[in-house]
């Protein structure tokens, strides 16, 4: 596997403000990896700055061994894509005209739809499972179905590599395994690599290949997600106390935060 992105002591300040401090990172193509940690520990801000919407003060990300610094914002788009978080999201468009605009990184404002767009919007359209919904408003949709349009828009941009802050966050449990069914599936069998920042310590654990934990803007814990769910570990990411028992469809150890501190 070759490596897709490489980060090199990545430094993001902010208003003053330390966001990421001494980032390194290597991620290849085909991996899934997880990124966790408490809140404000700069799992987001790491994700803007890959996708270029935030500027590091110090340190180099390479994508495809070119620095991110030289490419543009299309040609940022057509290595990676993202899918923010669904909160607080209005967007007053019809399904298929958003999920078409995936396809802007390829358009110039006169340049003309296309074969090829055509075939990355059906594609998109049909993994996502959304084609019943193309006549409809995205405001009309329920928060797992608007999830799936974002990744279908996403997906219509047919880059390399995926981003996702936080996909399942506000959405009922029957949405939640269905949007990490679907990212499962992008990457096993569609060979989309996946960044995924969560808090769904035993999802990272049991279906990304690796994890990567932030707190405060540092590195605090990077390796296989099989190695992750330790009690020290999670304590130190944390600074909570966990408990440990087995699922009792698969038998997997899963975390659960303990009652007492």
């Amino acid at each position: 596997m070759s490596v897709f992105v490489d980060i090199n002591d990545l430094c993001v300040t902010v208003a003053n403000k330390a966001l990421l401090t001494d980032i390194n990172l290597q991620f290849e193509q085909g991996d899934y990896l997880c990124i966790l940690g408490p809140n404000g520990a700069g799992k987001s801000s790491l994700i803007k700055t890959l996708i270029g919407m935030i500027k590091p003060q110090s340190g180099a990300i390479k994508l495809n061994q070119i620095a991110l610094s030289d490419l543009n914002q299309k040609q940022i788009a057509q290595q990676i894509s993202y899918v923010p978080q669904a909160h607080n999201q209005n967007l007053n468009f019809n399904v298929l005209d958003f999920i078409k605009m995936g396809r802007y990184a390829y358009h110039s404002a006169l340049s003309a739809w296309t074969v090829a767009d055509e075939q990355a919007m059906n594609y998109a359209i049909d993994i996502t499972q959304v084609r019943d919904f193309l006549s409809r408003q995205i405001g009309s949709l329920s928060g797992g179905e608007r999830q799936r349009i974002m990744i279908a828009a996403a997906l219509c941009q047919q880059s390399p590599l995926l981003l996702l802050d936080e996909p399942t966050s506000f959405l009922d449990p029957h949405h939640q395994v269905e949007v990490h069914q679907l990212i499962c599936e992008l990457n096993q069998q569609h060979n989309i690599s996946i960044i995924e920042v969560s808090h769904d310590l035993n999802h990272a654990a049991y279906h990304s290949q690796r994890i990567l934990a932030l707190k405060e803007g540092r590195v605090q814990w990077y390796g296989q997600s099989a190695d992750f769910l330790q009690a020290e570990t999670l304590a130190d990411l944390y600074d909570q106390q966990f408990v440990f028992t087995t699922h009792p469809q698969t038998g997997a150890m899963i975390a659960l935060p303990s009652e007492t501190r």
